[in-house]
């Protein structure tokens, strides 16, 4: 596959060390000065959509580019649930570009004080202190991984165990995504966006996953 092609896929690229998902430009700006400051070199490969390098809600203040930031492993909920924890119902974690996909529906359907959303910005080496912070925080909430690419092809099966170790499996982690697929997309406008409606509205539906408990 070409060069360009990659790009375009935004395919995430393992790295031995090292896993971003850029989901900020301060994160990104942060990353890459953390690669400089290393104390010993090795490539750094950030494989993002093009789409979210002009994303209106990804762009950031220079306040957090200033002395005394840094690359953020995981972005917490900031918003109205955080300032409630007890009352929130889900906890969603992902990374990259769906994180405004669910913040938009989240606004949609007027659960900002339901369903908390945290972004975990990088995968490897994955940030088990910071996820059990984030799982702590919300006593009352069920855990759900979302992500675009479908179930064989994302995260999923990477964050689950590690996820489900941070925990001490106290809780399981659901699924809301594509389903399996051979493909990495379908081709098909119409049903990429019936599929990611179907992802918004497992992620939102508070009993989607009591059958299954």
């Amino acid at each position: 596959m070409a060069f360009g092609s990659l790009l375009k896929e935004g395919i995430h690229i393992r790295l031995s060390g090292q896993d971003v998902e850029r989901g900020t430009f301060s994160n990104f700006f942060h990353v890459l000065r953390r690669q400089i400051l290393l104390p010993f070199r090795k490539p750094l490969i950030v494989f993002t959509p093009k789409s979210l390098l002009r994303h209106p809600e990804a762009r950031t203040s220079f306040d957090e580019m200033l002395p005394g930031t840094h690359f953020q492993r995981v972005i917490p909920e900031d918003g109205p649930a955080a300032q409630n924890p007890e009352n929130v119902k889900r906890l969603l974690f992902c990374t990259g570009k769906v994180y405004y996909d669910l913040t938009r529906e989240r606004k949609a359907r007027d659960m900002v004080e339901q369903v908390a959303i945290t972004r975990i910005e990088q995968l490897s080496p994955f940030p088990f202190d910071l996820l059990l912070q984030e799982v702590q925080k919300y006593p009352n909430a069920d855990l759900a991984w979302c992500q675009e690419e479908h179930k064989n092809q994302g995260y999923y099966d990477y964050v689950k165990p590690r996820l489900r170790t941070t925990i001490n499996r106290a809780k399981p982690v659901w699924y809301a995504g594509r389903d399996p697929a051979a493909a990495p997309a379908t081709g098909n406008k119409k049903t990429h966006l019936t599929e990611l409606q179907r992802l918004l509205d497992t992620a939102f539906d508070l009993d989607a996953f009591k059958n299954f408990s």
